[in-house]
């Protein structure tokens, strides 16, 4: 294996010749993106003190292009904006508490996981917000997450369906790794991470049929179904509220307000309807091959204990927290709480599966300030870009893009850490950064290309 993958390398690199001469950092950081997400640690990693995969390979050459073309004068650094510092506070903060926590069970690295999950994508933002953006960028960025996306979705379809010698890398149908196995749960190897990759197609998926001629409109009306029903086939709840919600989120600003208003009122009464007609099936579905229904509903019920050991923890240490990537070295004495009468104890072995639960419980309300006021401030950018009226096409494509990566974020963050789950930062740092360097620098438009020529206000009246 490991000559096969240093064959694959070589052959990349010659590939990237092109690329690395042209001196773009946004098709650079789009292949770390899509390498980190089909072959990246589970694929092939060097294990020593910092594991070392092709993405994060990649990721570094990025910065050293990124130092030549700072030092060639191609590349300037922008004026530090608030999100900027949010981001400098949330990289710092997270990391002291990294060293904070205390010692921590063999085979956890709490420096790893701030590594991997907080400052490699704070690196993505940074290359983001120093990226001159023109719209070939906007082209790469949708087009580039719309084919990732089909892959993604075609390959949660051959999951469910059993079709595994289709499947590639053939890591995802190893059965060994019995979690999830049978969910279309992808390269990333979790189905909420799958999903929410998806989602993020689904919305540029979406927002090309409405720009498109009607001739491309076929096309992009097949590959949001295919999309769609890659969402089902990841078999995950929260993975299809992102979903529906990425879609509904073009499709709400693009229709004129009585469609909006009886589509809202449609959704709410079928959508009541159906969960309240459902609840036993949906509760009770088996989806993993190795989960019987009746664990299926047991997952359900311990979302509220860990809810409730999430309490506890923040009441002992509110303000800085037990420690990031800490968690299970200090939740075992709140399992043997016998104040509330609840089984506390099934609990124990699960992570929290809320990421503002997980936040506020490792890095206290220093941590979760900092965080969730970069996300709300950067919902703010993206309804901007969206929505005023002086914006650009590229502009308004990118702050939707941003939006539905923000609502298939906080849907499958509801019910998952999803901070912990491969890639999920990565795209919501980069594409956050993206928009934030659009609203900031604006987007160098030169000639009109068939996908924005006809590009109209969204319909908000």
């Amino acid at each position: 294996m490991e000559f096969l993958v240093a064959l694959f390398t070589i052959a990349a690199l010659v590939w990237l010749v092109p690329v690395l001469q042209s001196g773009r950092l946004m098709a650079v950081a789009l292949l770390v993106l899509a390498v980190g997400t089909v072959f990246g640690p589970a694929f092939f990693a060097i294990d020593g003190p910092i594991q070392i995969s092709l993405d994060r390979v990649l990721w570094g050459g990025m910065f050293g292009m990124a130092a030549i073309g700072w030092r060639m004068g191609n590349v300037t650094f922008p004026k530090m904006t608030r999100m900027d510092w949010m981001v400098v506070g949330i990289v710092g903060w997270f990391f002291v508490r990294t060293l904070g926590g205390g010692s921590v069970p063999g085979g956890s690295s709490p420096t790893a996981r701030w590594l991997f999950y907080i400052a490699m994508p704070a690196g993505m933002y940074a290359i983001a917000r120093i990226i001159k953006i023109d719209q070939k960028d906007v082209r790469w960025l949708t087009l580039g997450a719309i084919g990732l996306g089909v892959y993604l979705a075609v390959t949660a379809l051959f999951e469910v369906f059993g079709l595994h010698a289709l499947v590639f890398p053939r890591f995802i149908v190893n059965a060994e790794q019995w979690e999830f196995f049978g969910r279309g749960r992808g390269p990333l190897m979790n189905p909420s991470g799958n999903g929410m990759l998806i989602s993020i197609a689904l919305t540029a998926a979406c927002l090309h049929f409405v720009y498109a001629d009607r001739q491309m409109k076929v096309l992009y009306a097949a590959i949001a179904g295919v999309l769609l029903l890659g969402v089902y086939a990841t078999l995950t709840r929260s993975a299809w509220m992102g979903g529906i919600a990425a879609a509904g989120l073009v499709a709400m600003t693009y229709s004129p307000r009585w469609v909006r208003v009886l589509g809202l009122m449609t959704i709410v009464l079928l959508g009541g309807a159906s969960v309240m007609g459902l609840k036993e099936q949906l509760v009770q579905m088996k989806r993993d091959k190795n989960l019987s229904a009746a664990d299926a509903q047991k997952s359900m019920a311990l979302r509220p204990l860990l809810a409730i050991v999430a309490w506890e923890m923040f009441k002992d240490k509110p303000i800085a927290g037990h420690g990031f990537g800490h968690y299970y070295s200090h939740n075992d004495p709140y399992h043997n709480d016998r104040s509330y009468d609840l089984p506390l104890e099934m609990a124990r072995p699960y992570n929290q599966h809320n990421v503002f639960l997980s936040v506020v419980v490792d890095t206290g309300l220093v941590g979760a300030s900092l965080f969730v006021a970069w996300l709300l401030s950067l919902a703010g950018t993206a309804w901007r870009l969206a929505y005023e009226p002086a914006k650009k096409p590229e502009a308004r494509f990118i702050g939707l893009i941003l939006l539905g990566t923000m609502l298939a974020y906080i849907a499958n963050g509801m019910f998952q850490d999803v901070l912990i789950i491969p890639m999920v930062h990565m795209f919501l740092f980069f594409i956050g950064g993206v928009a934030v360097t659009a609203k900031q620098s604006g987007i160098l438009v030169t000639v009109p290309e068939p996908a924005f020529a006809t590009v109209t206000r969204p319909a908000l009246a």
